[in-house]
């Protein structure tokens, strides 16, 4: 089996895209959000400062509960009764962007930066 140029131009074009997805992913510089907000439903319950530790913080909604924790600027779901414990597996989080996620309770914890909190990812025209 031969090697044509098409195959050549696919393979240098996957090998562009996966070099360009790791960079994005590993070799750019993470920066550690302020606060914390946590939603349920898509509607703001709480918004954490991550310089001030807290231990032990219960979220409750109609749909369960779940326990936060908050130390050395990261968060992370300690506890809670979802039958999954996903949340509880996704371990610490403190870079801009990262997100915690727990279906079942329609909760999301998401990492930004107070002072640029648009809510926004981008505007299209």
């Amino acid at each position: 089996m031969r090697i044509r140029k098409g195959d050549l131009l696919i393979f240098v074009v996957l090998m562009l895209i996966g070099f360009f997805m790791l960079y994005n992913n590993f070799f750019r510089s993470k920066v550690s959000g302020d606060i914390a907000v946590v939603e349920i439903d898509g509607q703001i319950l709480e918004k954490f400062d991550l310089t001030v530790d807290v231990d032990g913080y219960r979220v409750e909604t109609d749909y369960g509960y779940n326990v936060l924790e908050v130390a050395d600027g990261s968060i992370r779901v300690v506890e809670a009764d979802c039958p999954d414990q996903t949340c509880v597996r996704f371990g610490w989080i403190k870079t801009i962007g990262q997100t915690i996620v727990c279906l079942p309770h329609k909760m999301i914890i998401r990492i930004a930066n107070e002072s640029a909190d648009l809510g926004l990812d981008g505007v299209a025209y």
